[in-house]
């Protein structure tokens, strides 16, 4: 696989973790931490808005196992297989 490919598997398993995380009902319940004032605060808007900072909350964790083995001299395709499995982890550990 490609570096471009093995990152968009690791965006989509970050996704994916964005919405089933048990994180998910504490960013929604920050809802007045996170929520511009200019938007209007529906269930729908809240639901997207969580799921997406939980889902880059995942994708910049799973990336520093991956950051740290390309620093110390990893290929970049084997630090992607790293982040991908970082985020395999991250989406298990939101599972069970």
């Amino acid at each position: 696989m490609t570096p471009q490919n093995l990152f968009v598997a690791t965006v989509a398993l970050c996704l994916v973790n964005g919405l089933i995380s048990p994180a998910l009902p504490v960013m929604m319940a920050l809802w007045p931490v996170w929520l511009p004032e200019m938007v209007r605060p529906s269930n729908e808007v809240i639901f997207y808005g969580a799921s997406l900072l939980v889902s880059t909350g995942t994708l910049l964790l799973a990336g520093l196992p991956a950051a740290i083995a390309e620093r110390a001299g990893l290929a970049l395709d084997r630090a992607m297989w790293v982040w991908l499995g970082g985020a395999g982890l991250l989406l298990v550990l939101g599972l069970g």
